[in-house]
């Protein structure tokens, strides 16, 4: 059984209205097969393109108003059968994709990067094949962002065939046109594989991944014609570990997160590290320092916030391998916690980037099991600064909503809703309702005044309502959130 936890337990919004307004919301998009979010930028309209997979179609591209109300999508013949994993919004108010297309002529995945217009055009497709004629290996894009030149730097990973094993760590260089400068490749004999790519403030690029050469997460800093500077591994320290999402911060040094392996417990653990421009570690978190022994987690996205903390998206992971929900993480600089935000219901969910949004808040792609038209689909959720996608903004504060039987909700988030009653000789007694109109609890208390909680641990996440048993006033409202 999955649990719902927000912290350490279940949150309830309380939303006495018409005062209150909502902070967030979430958004699922897909049909009945398996349908994932990628990458996910804000717009400079305040809206969001996203970058993911359509099942049955291959890579696919979402653009969204800042409501999450679909203004157009497009699924570019670049990544026909493919997936498209990264986007990147572009100096001329394009976009900039990376991934790859499933070939049906010779077996390989090809490595693909697709230039879009504002309004999901495309623009010019190029594959593995068009830069390498005589080279036979595919491989695939995971990361893409536009260089001070005017031209794309992309990472990801070589792989002669679709059910072959990765080979080395693949980095390429192109012109605005996408037009080949030059490519490296870095490994050894094992797979080693590329998942984030930026460029740094030297010109050169650091990439994050993970070399299963070394058995570990894996950090590269490059010139600015992939020459290696420097490399940083976990592997004297970890049996195994990867490097998801590397960003340059504004120190002059590095953020990375993913996940490490130790040997001890059959666990992922989130990873969040600190490293300066030289590539020393100047400190490490794991998500066993944060929480209790028995937590277990990775971590897919992080982005350094204004106040000089680090926004951290993932997943909980109570095995190896296993995935269980979509992990938000909120440090300080010195990557302690500030607050944590878990979403999801009883199958898997998860998040696969996070963005920090213009209004403080941010927005998270990823995909759940749990909620939607069916298999997986894309999930798309907009949370405030706090990482609540139902927070609640009082203007003005409010007053709390008493019934004249001598009851009301006291306004709060937390792990239970607190219901205030007064004055009932024979004690007090409401009933829960789903939003389905189906009774799924009952409140009770034999005193004559006093307080009633509501833990609803074993609830599902969703509109609830509680009535007073014996009274005609209106429902009072609450919804339940991870």
């Amino acid at each position: 059984m999955k649990r719902f936890v927000l912290f350490s337990g279940v949150a309830l919004v309380v939303i006495l209205f018409p005062q209150s307004v909502q902070a967030g919301w979430t958004r699922t998009y897909g049909a009945d097969q398996d349908d994932v979010g990628y990458c996910v930028q804000e717009t400079s309209d305040g809206g969001y393109i996203i970058a993911g997979r359509l099942q049955g179609e291959g890579g696919w591209l979402l653009r969204t108003d800042e409501e999450g109300d679909t203004l157009w999508t497009s699924s570019p013949f670049g990544f026909m059968g493919g997936a498209a994993y990264s986007v990147a919004k572009t100096s001329d108010g394009g976009y900039i994709l990376a991934g790859y297309q499933a070939a049906t002529d010779d077996g390989k995945y090809h490595l693909a990067l697709v230039k879009i217009s504002s309004t999901g055009e495309e623009m010019w497709i190029r594959l593995d094949g068009y830069w390498f004629p005589h080279d036979s290996t595919g491989g695939v894009g995971r990361s893409v962002q536009e260089t001070a030149d005017g031209g794309y730097i992309l990472a990801g990973y070589r792989q002669p065939f679709i059910f072959g094993e990765i080979t080395d760590l693949w980095l390429i260089k192109t012109d605005s046109a996408g037009d080949f400068q030059w490519s490296k490749t870095y490994g050894a004999e094992n797979p080693d594989c590329g998942l984030c790519v930026r460029q740094s403030s030297d010109g050169g690029y650091i990439i994050s991944g993970y070399s299963e050469s070394l058995n570990s997460l894996w950090l590269l800093k490059t010139d600015e014609q992939g020459d290696t500077l420097w490399t940083l591994s976990s592997s004297q320290s970890w049996c195994a570990g990867r490097g998801y999402c590397v960003q340059e911060i504004s120190d002059g040094g590095y953020i990375a997160t993913g996940c490490v392996a130790p040997f001890w417990d059959g666990k992922d653990h989130l990873y969040l590290l600190k490293i300066d421009s030289e590539g020393d570690t100047l400190w490490t978190r794991g998500d066993w320092q944060w929480f209790d022994e028995g937590s277990g987690g990775v971590g897919c996205s992080v982005q350094e916030t204004p106040d000089g903390g680090y926004i951290i998206a993932g997943y909980t992971s109570p095995w190896f391998d296993e995935i269980e929900d979509l992990w938000l993480i909120k440090t300080d600089s010195e990557g302690d916690t500030l607050w944590t935000r878990i979403y999801g219901g009883e199958a898997e969910d998860l998040a696969n980037c996070v963005d920090q949004t213009a209004d403080g808040g941010y927005i998270i792609a990823g995909e759940t099991k749990s909620f939607g038209a069916g298999g997986y689909d894309l999930w798309l959720l907009k949370t405030d600064a706090s990482g609540d996608t139902l927070g609640i903004v009082e203007e003005p504060p409010v007053t709390p909503v008493t019934h004249p039987s001598n009851w009301r909700l006291r306004a709060s988030v937390g792990q239970q809703i607190v219901l205030q009653y007064s004055d009932f000789p024979h004690g007090f007694y409401a009933q829960v309702f789903n939003a389905t109109g189906r009774r799924v609890d009952e409140l009770h208390s034999t005193e004559q005044s006093g307080t009633v909680t509501w833990p609803a641990a074993h609830q599902s996440p969703g509109v609830y309502f509680i009535k007073q048993v014996g009274q005609t006033e209106p429902l009072a409202k609450v919804v339940l959130i991870r």
